[in-house]
């Protein structure tokens, strides 16, 4: 059942995510949460890799969201941030904390 609800959020993250680039900004919010579920639920294998994935769409639903990103090099910059917060996540950072709110149910 977990490998369903995994997988079923994989794809929908990657739907999203494909929405969002086709100018739907308000999908990458869908996406970050998806990625965030199939990263919870992979837990010990690929999913401690691909926490790291969540914060790319997580930064660009932000600035899509206050109006931060308005030409291709804001979101150069934004991408990058968003990349760069996600390696010290998953490298730097404990797993409890990464996970917070879900480490409960584990």
């Amino acid at each position: 059942m977990l490998t369903i609800i995994a997988y079923s959020s994989l794809i929908v993250a990657l739907v999203s995510i494909v929405l969002a680039v086709s100018g739907k900004r308000h999908y990458y919010w869908i996406s970050a949460i998806g990625i965030y579920i199939f990263s919870f639920l992979a837990g010990f294998s690929i999913g401690q890799l691909t926490v790291g994935l969540t914060f790319i769409p997580l930064v660009l639903a932000i600035g899509y969201t206050f109006d931060w990103i308005k030409n291709k090099v804001q979101i150069l910059i934004v991408l990058s941030l968003g990349g760069l917060i996600g390696f010290v996540m998953v490298f730097f950072v404990d797993n409890k904390w990464v996970f917070f709110p879900f480490w409960i149910f584990s």
